[in-house]
């Protein structure tokens, strides 16, 4: 019980630390150069083309980066791997990468004693109505601003799958890390949060509410 009220004071610590680290840079150059930027903050992209033309209009992403990796701060000479290198906004792609090396490693860290070495993602862009739905919404997906965290790899190979955690402890650490990224992302959905999203933790940056401020977390 002690262990459980550690990881969750944790996680609210974390949360409250990834909502601060959300708000923009203010003392960086407008103009600065979306690799330029990231590559300053140990984050790994690779140049990629907008999306292709597509029947909606409304699918089109910002300074479109191939999200590849980022430094471990307690590492450094380490890398946080995303294999599939996911296309996002550079802005998703800030957003996401600092979260997973400032949040997420040292979270699992803490519950596994292990590295945090790989984050499995899915392809980030993808033009399609929520959840699917003919005629719904415009998904974050389709203008780059969301990531949909299907597992995570420690250092020595063990993967904690979002769909089916094997143990107390991967669900623990799942639990912290939706609390956490409540912080630093406007919308956080899940398993338990509707069929959609079952098998994995959707994030994304989209502004929500009237004054763009508003958050969902499930």
């Amino acid at each position: 019980m002690q262990a459980l009220i550690r990881i969750v004071a944790t996680a609210a610590m974390l949360a409250a630390a990834a909502a601060a680290s959300a708000e923009p840079d203010l003392s960086r150059p407008a103009h600065e150069d979306c690799a330029v930027r990231l590559a300053r903050l140990g984050v790994e992209v690779m140049a990629a083309p907008p999306p292709k033309a597509a029947a909606d209009a409304a699918c089109a992403v910002v300074e479109p980066v191939a999200l590849a990796s980022v430094a471990d701060p307690a590492l450094p000479a380490r890398r946080i791997r995303f294999p599939e290198k996911p296309l996002l906004s550079c802005a998703m792609a800030e957003r996401f990468a600092r979260f997973t090396a400032d949040m997420a490693a040292p979270l699992a860290l803490g519950v596994f004693g292990k590295e945090l070495a790989a984050v499995a993602t899915g392809p980030g862009f993808e033009c399609r109505p929520r959840n699917r739905q003919p005629g719904a919404k415009l998904s974050s997906h389709g203008q780059g601003l969301a990531v949909d965290v299907v597992s995570v790899e420690l250092h020595g190979g063990r993967r904690i799958v979002v769909e089916k955690p094997e143990d107390a402890e991967s669900i623990r650490f799942l639990a912290a890390y939706r609390a956490a990224a409540c912080g630093a992302f406007s919308t956080v959905l899940g398993p338990g949060s509707d069929a959609a999203h079952a098998d994995h933790i959707h994030l994304d940056i989209e502004a929500r509410g009237r004054d763009g401020r508003s958050k969902l977390c499930q």
